[in-house]
């Protein structure tokens, strides 16, 4: 087996060459490293729920049309689903109130068909917030 120095005698000495291209590769790693590091803050994902558009509905009924569901022993707002929209809208019209009147485990559920409302508790925007788009 040849020594190292013989096997790598046809690159030359350690010269100018060398250097420039040894500390430009150097140099390149540091903004890398913080764009993977940049990752850590910028993809959480901020509590959301299914977007409610302008509808003429009551403020009971838009503070009700999110289920609630337990998630790690908690009570939140459900982020994949909301009551149908046009069944809400029609209780909502003829005055009925949720929970009272109506008995809210019984309406049907939707998708977020408009999209998604997320908090701005912690971020302004985050990956999620600026590139997920309603399905």
């Amino acid at each position: 087996m040849k020594d190292y120095d013989e096997s790598t005698a046809f690159l030359g000495q350690w010269g100018r060459f060398q250097q420039v291209v040894f500390f430009l590769l150097c140099a390149s790693i540091v903004p890398n490293g913080f764009g993977v590091f940049s990752v850590v803050f910028l993809t959480d994902i901020p509590r959301h729920h299914c977007l409610i558009p302008e509808e003429n509905l009551t403020q009971d009924w838009r503070d009700a049309i999110i289920p609630i569901e337990v998630v790690n022993g908690k009570q939140e707002q459900s982020r994949c689903s909301r009551y149908r929209l046009d069944v809400v809208r029609n209780l909502s019209a003829q005055g009925f109130i949720p929970g009272r009147d109506v008995n809210l485990t019984e309406l049907e559920q939707e998708g977020c068909v408009d999209g998604w409302s997320y908090s701005k508790d912690n971020y302004q925007s985050t990956i999620v917030s600026e590139v997920c788009v309603p399905i």
